[in-house]
């Protein structure tokens, strides 16, 4: 019988390889052997934020301990939910893009978007619009772009502390022309 621990892995393996059902069964199977198994409760939390099943990635994270919420993983799980909750209240990805085909000049609609590609984890993207609303328009919703580019850096500060000093260094240089 394999550990909670071998499960885990393996049940990420499958998630990453498309195989969500087979993870999410995998993931199960170790909180059944370990039911207080926090590490393997978070790897749920984030295979439901993954494929957008926002109630129970919040109904599950909001059971586990003020530990395991304010853990590195924790964090960041809560800052998905979040933004896919944000995202959530948006119009929608497609829709923000036809939109911002019609209205270039729309700084609103590319916010939204921005932070429907932050739900997406596409935060390259995120931050080309949010540097491009910078740039343009710097008081837009009193500096609202700024702001989430800051929290941006500070999500990526742990993991890719790089890039996180990168556009810190962006934003430095448009702020200060």
């Amino acid at each position: 019988m394999k550990t909670p621990e071998q499960l885990r892995k393996q049940a990420r393996e499958k998630h990453l390889a498309g195989d969500t059902q087979a993870a999410i069964i995998l993931l199960t199977e170790a909180i059944s052997a370990d039911p207080g198994n926090v590490q393997v409760a978070l790897d749920m939390v984030q295979i439901f934020l993954d494929i957008n099943e926002l109630e129970q990635a919040e109904n599950l994270f909001s059971k586990l301990g003020d530990k395991a919420q304010k853990s590195e993983i924790g964090l960041a799980i809560s800052s998905q939910l979040k933004f896919k909750k944000i995202a959530q209240a948006t119009i929608g990805l497609e829709a923000l893009q036809v939109l911002l085909l019609k209205e270039p000049d729309n700084n609103q609609a590319r916010f939204d978007l921005a932070i429907c590609f932050i739900a997406q984890h596409d935060i390259e993207k995120a931050l080309d619009l949010l540097f491009e609303i910078q740039q343009n328009d710097a008081q837009f919703r009193e500096g609202a772009a700024r702001e989430m580019i800051g929290m941006i850096c500070n999500m990526l500060e742990k993991t890719n502390p790089e890039m996180s000093r990168e556009y810190r260094r962006q934003l430095a240089n448009l702020i200060s022309q």
